[in-house]
């Protein structure tokens, strides 16, 4: 019984550690002219983007897609 109590546990724990993983990628290497800014407005070399700070998971995808399409960037 205490051992699938602590089983269980595990998962469980384990469950919530994926749940809460943040999905970024940074993007760099951009082709010149194209500007890259922080939530500042200051320019920066390279610009991470995380899934949590867009609205959706399709405006995540499409906002890496124009960075990797128009900008000549790279985001991995």
């Amino acid at each position: 019984m205490k051992k699938n109590l602590l089983v269980f546990g595990l998962v469980t724990l384990f469950g919530l550690g994926l749940a809460s993983c943040n999905k970024c990628q940074t993007c760099s290497d951009c082709t010149d002219g194209v500007e890259r800014t922080d939530e500042s407005g200051n320019a920066v070399d390279e610009l991470e983007i995380c899934e949590d700070d867009a609205d959706s998971k399709e405006e995540y995808d499409a906002s890496i897609a124009l960075l990797e399409s128009f900008g000549g960037c790279k985001c991995k």
